[in-house]
Parts: C-alpha cells; structure tokens; sequence
C-alpha cells in the first residue's frame, strides 16, 4: 500500500479517535456545567483582606509567575525548552487550523485544489491523502500561494520562525528527558530554599510524544526544503498520529489549561490565593 493509500484509510482512524477520546475525556466538565455550581470566593468576613487584583494582573501572574519563580530557578533547561516550544506549538498550529478552514472553505464553493502528488495547481482530488498533504504542507511552493495568496511569503517567514523555535525548545525538552530531570530541582530557588534538590524522573510517555514531536519537525523542515520527494506524507501521517493519541496522553492538558487558567486568573482577581 502506498503512503497515500496508508493516510486515505488511516485518516478516518485518527480523527475517530480523536473526537471519541476528546469528547470521554471532556464528560466530567460537561457534568459540572450541568449542575451549574459556582466558586465561593473569599470568606466575607476575613480580617484584612486584600483588594481584588486587576484582571490583567492576574493573568500576567498565572502564566508567567510559574515560569520566573520557579522553572527558570530550577532547571533553566526545561524552562528554555518550555518555553520556545510552546510559542512554536501555538503558531504553527494556528497555521494548520488557518489552512484547514480556508481549505474547507475553498472546497465548499466548488474550486479546485492543489494536486499534490501530480504537482499541478489545479483539480478535484478531494481525497483526505491529498487534503492533509495541503494542509500539513502549508508551506510548500505549491500549497502556500493557493492558501495564503500574495502573503504566502509572509506566513512562510513567520513560520520558519516558528520551526526552528520548535527545533531548539524540543531539543531542550529531550535532552531532559533523556537525562532523566523532568521535575528536577537543580539550583537555588530562593534563600530560603537553598542546598534543596529533587532528582526528577523519567517518563516513557513523554518520551514517546517528544520523540514524535521531533520526527513532526524534521519532517516539516524536510518538506519545507523539498529534499525528500512525497515526505509531506509521512509529515502528514506523524501529525494525524498527534491527533490519535491526543485525548489519551498528557497532550490533554492543552485543553485543561484554558479552564485551569480562567479558573485561576478568577482566583488571583478575588485574592483567593497568594
């Protein structure tokens, strides 16, 4: 069976499991919105109690205290991985989502779309191996003009930044994983906790989705420079692989982390917590 052969079938799978898994992981919430419960917030009758912090403040807080107070202190290697990833992640994932809805859009009214494998501009292969090589190949020399348009240049620049973003903070969170410091605490977080260290710990599930998350961006980088002929497929492949073990990994927290951040920005703002 072909590479595209492989993606027409395996695409069906991969979102099957996404949406199924996504949709159990997520019932717990839906329950809790169900019945409707609603945080106390402080004891009205607390002795000097502090003002309610603005609500700007409060979000500075919550993303970036945890980062500055504690993983920069103690493993500035996971944090500088942390961090670079997170803004790659975040871009280029808004590039797909971007391509995939004009995409959609383009199809609904009819136009034809890039053949891929042929290399011609225009036909009506609308099948998903052909489609998520558009997509996954957003930045290819056939995919970026019919995407994107007179700012195909623009989206390819930023996401090159993004790319090597990518490169540099995984390579960061490998290099910690391998050494075995996930959760290390490696220098002084403050004097009071000075001479304190934890020796970290190592997970095959992170290991296993960094590994993955590596091969997605030097296949992209691959693709990106037209060196390996049909590469764009197995890129194509290794991202629906994401979206398949997504709900069933610590991926998940990409999700929780919108309700975990409006739930404590809340906190900070009613001076719930220090």
């Amino acid at each position: 069976m072909s590479i595209e052969g492989f993606l027409n079938v395996y695409a069906y799978i991969a979102f099957t499991l996404f949406f199924l898994g996504t949709a159990l992981k997520l019932g717990r919430f839906v329950r809790v919105a169900i019945t409707n419960r609603k945080p106390r917030g402080r004891t009205p009758t607390a002795l000097d109690a502090p003002e309610p912090m603005p609500t700007f403040e409060a979000i500075k807080k919550v993303l970036f205290g945890p980062i500055t107070h504690f993983y920069l202190k103690a493993n500035r290697t996971w944090a500088r991985g942390y961090m670079f990833y997170h803004v790659a992640i975040i871009t280029i994932l808004s590039g797909y989502a971007l391509s995939a809805l004009i995409l959609a859009v383009r199809i609904l009214s009819g136009s034809p779309v890039p053949d891929v494998a042929l290399g011609i501009p225009e036909s009506y292969n609308y099948s998903p191996a052909n489609l998520l090589a558009i997509v996954f190949g957003n930045a290819e020399h056939l995919q970026a003009p019919y995407l994107f348009g007179r700012l195909a240049g623009i989206f390819i620049a930023v996401t090159w930044v993004a790319v090597l973003f990518g490169l540099y903070g995984n390579t960061n969170l490998l290099i910690t994983i391998l050494r075995k410091k996930s959760g290390a605490v490696m220098d002084d977080l403050d004097p009071a906790a000075r001479g304190i260290r934890t020796p970290g710990h190592f997970s095959w599930e992170h290991l296993f989705v960094t590994l993955l998350v590596f091969s997605i961006i030097w296949t992209e980088i691959l693709a990106r420079l037209e060196l390996v002929p049909g590469i764009v497929y197995y890129h194509a492949a290794l991202g629906l692989t994401i979206f398949a073990v997504f709900p069933f990994t610590y991926l998940f927290h990409m999700v929780y982390a919108f309700i975990a951040v409006y739930f404590a920005v809340q906190r900070r703002k009613n001076r719930t917590i220090a």
